[in-house]
C-alpha cells in the first residue's frame, strides 16, 4: 500500500516523540503533556467544535467557565497523549503506581461467568491506561479501534497496545471479532461517545438526541453478556483511577433503551470531571430522521 508524503512525516515525527517521551521522568513527561495541550491550544485546533458541544451541554456556564474548560481539556489530551509512551511498559507489579482500581471484582464475575464481558466508557480520563492495566493485571481484554486515515500511525498504534497485552478489533470487523471474542470470555472495551451517523441510535445526550453505537445493546442481547461501565479521571502526578460497575438490563429493554441507559451512566461521569472528556469531536453531527 502507498502512503501520502504527509503520512510518512506525521509518522516519523509521532514515533520519534514517542522515542523522546520514553526517556523522561513521569513528572517531567506530564509537563510536556501540558505544553503539548498549550500549543494545541494557542493554534486553535478545535476550539469552535469545543465551544459549540459546551454550549449544548452546559449552557448556563458563563463563557469565561467554557474557556476554562477547554483550556483544561487540552492539558488532559496533551498528557493523555504522551502517556502513550510508557504505556507498554507498565507491568502487573507496578499498576498500582499508575491506576487506582474501584470495582475489579466485577470482571472478575464477569469472567468466571464464562460469558465474557463489554466494558462500556467513552474518551473519559486515560481509556488506553486503564485497559492497559487491565491486560496486564491478567484479564484478556479487547479493544473496538476505530481505524485512523494515517493507517501508518495506525498500525503503530495497534502495535502498542498489543505489546500491551491488549487485542485490538478494528470496527469495521466488530461484529464478527466482537462475538469471536466473547465466546472466548474475554473483556470487549467499547467506546460509545463518537457519532454513529446513520446506522446510530438517537438517545438523549445533555439533553439533546445523538446518534449513538448500538453495538454494546446489539452484543448484550445477542448473548447474555453483562454490560460494565468504566469511567477513569486523571489525578495529580500522572495517576488515574478508575472505577468499573456492571449495568442492570432487564430483558425486556430495547437497544435504544440500554443505550440510553449507558450514555446517561457516560453523562453523569463527564459531569465530575468535563475538562477530561473530548470535546473536541463533533458529537451532535448527525440529526435524527424526521417523524412521519
Amino acid at each position: 500500500m502507498r502512503h501520502k508524503p504527509a503520512h510518512y512525516l506525521q509518522f516519523w515525527v509521532v514515533r520519534t516523540l514517542y522515542f523522546a517521551l520514553g526517556l523522561l521522568p513521569r513528572r517531567a513527561r506530564g509537563w510536556c503533556g501540558v505544553a503539548l495541550g498549550w500549543a494545541a491550544s494557542a493554534i486553535g485546533i478545535r476550539r469552535s467544535v469545543m465551544r459549540s458541544n459546551l454550549e449544548i451541554a452546559f449552557p448556563g456556564i458563563p463563557q469565561i467557565g467554557k474557556s476554562t474548560i477547554i483550556r483544561r481539556c487540552f492539558e488532559h489530551f496533551g498528557t493523555v497523549a504522551t502517556s502513550l509512551s510508557v504505556v507498554h511498559k507498565i507491568t502487573a507489579s507496578d499498576c498500582g503506581n499508575w491506576l487506582f482500581p474501584c470495582g475489579l471484582e466485577h470482571l472478575d464475575r464477569a469472567v468466571a461467568s464464562g460469558k465474557g464481558a463489554i466494558v462500556v466508557s467513552g474518551h473519559l480520563g486515560n481509556w488506553e491506561m486503564v485497559g492497559t492495566a487491565c491486560a496486564r493485571l491478567g484479564y484478556p481484554v479487547s479493544f473496538v479501534v476505530t481505524t485512523q486515515r494515517n493507517k501508518l500511525v495506525q498500525e503503530w498504534l495497534d502495535n502498542v497496545r498489543r505489546r500491551a497485552g491488549v487485542e485490538i478489533i478494528p470496527r469495521k470487523q466488530a461484529i464478527k471479532g466482537v462475538l469471536s471474542a466473547l465466546h472466548r470470555n474475554r473483556i470487549v472495551a467499547i467506546l460509545i461517545d463518537q457519532d454513529a451517523h446513520e446506522e446510530g441510535v438517537f438517545v438523549p445526550f445533555f439533553g439533546k438526541l445523538s446518534s449513538t453505537p448500538r453495538g454494546p445493546a446489539v452484543f448484550h442481547l445477542r448473548t447474555g453478556c453483562p454490560l460494565i461501565f468504566m469511567s477513569s479521571y486523571r489525578l495529580p502526578g500522572e495517576r488515574y483511577k478508575f472505577v468499573l460497575e456492571t449495568v442492570d438490563i432487564s430483558e425486556a429493554q430495547s437497544q435504544e433503551e440500554i443505550m440510553a441507559k449507558l450514555t446517561a451512566r457516560l453523562e453523569q461521569a463527564i459531569r465530575v470531571a468535563p475538562e477530561q472528556w473530548f470535546w473536541m469531536h463533533k458529537r451532535w453531527k448527525s440529526t435524527p430522521p424526521a417523524s412521519s
